[in-house]
């Protein structure tokens, strides 16, 4: 006659079909992940950086203060992934769309449909938010500003001189250096209006559109030479 044990030590064996706990699955390891990094955007964007504890995150994504410093180890680490993922949110879908031109437009117009795709998205009230916190934090945690810069700045520079270089087939411009080239058409469209909206400043839309167009316009007859 078979015996039962009680003792705990035949659980997990063949014939056992009581759940297991061991490490996730790769797939479930990646939606805790980026459930993980929406509730940690949602508390930056409500509480600020100060006011958003690893301990609240913790609580609030159901998960131990163990795993979740497993995984960051301080702060400024779990920001720099929220804006890594705000930076490829934005910019994927708009590089998708210019990866190879957009077919019958001229330089001008294309330009113009990009630097306001840029001003939409750097104008969103999420987007302002974050800049504020990495500015006010750049200096304690300067590895947020480099990010910023390598995987922000220098991913728009890259998908403006790669218009600029298909553009310049057979084309004459005023200066050869692409890249710097779309810094300075960066600077031109983005720039005073990143700082109004940091300032909390609102802008005219139509104001915004019609001065968008104009530096477009101005930067493109500076820079083409044909005639």
């Amino acid at each position: 006659m078979k015996t039962t044990s009680t003792d705990g030590r035949g659980e997990g064996r063949r014939g056992d079909s009581s759940p297991r706990c061991g490490r996730p699955t790769k797939a479930a390891a990646a939606q805790r992940d980026e459930r993980l990094l929406e509730i940690a955007t949602d508390m930056f964007l409500k509480h600020g950086f100060d006011g958003t504890s690893m301990e609240r995150l913790a609580e609030a994504a159901m998960i131990g203060k163990a795993t979740l410093y497993a995984r960051y180890a301080d702060k400024g680490q779990l920001f720099a992934d929220v804006l890594r993922r705000r930076i490829l949110t934005i910019y994927a879908p708009i590089e998708a769309e210019f990866a190879k031109g957009l077919s019958g437009k001229s330089l001008e117009e294309t330009l113009t449909i990009l630097a306001l795709r840029f001003i939409d998205s750097s104008l969103s009230p999420a987007s302002i938010a974050l800049l504020r916190i990495l500015t006010a934090q750049s200096e304690r945690f300067p590895e947020l500003g480099k990010l910023a810069v390598e995987e922000g700045t220098n991913r728009k520079i890259r998908l403006v001189e790669g218009i600029l270089t298909r553009f310049s087939a057979g084309r004459r411009f005023a200066i050869d250096d692409m890249a710097l080239a779309a810094d300075l058409f960066l600077g031109i469209v983005l720039g005073r209006v990143s700082r109004i909206a940091l300032l909390g400043v609102q802008t005219d839309p139509e104001a915004l559109d019609r001065q968008t167009r104009e530096a477009v316009r101005i930067f493109v007859r500076g820079l083409v030479k044909d005639d």
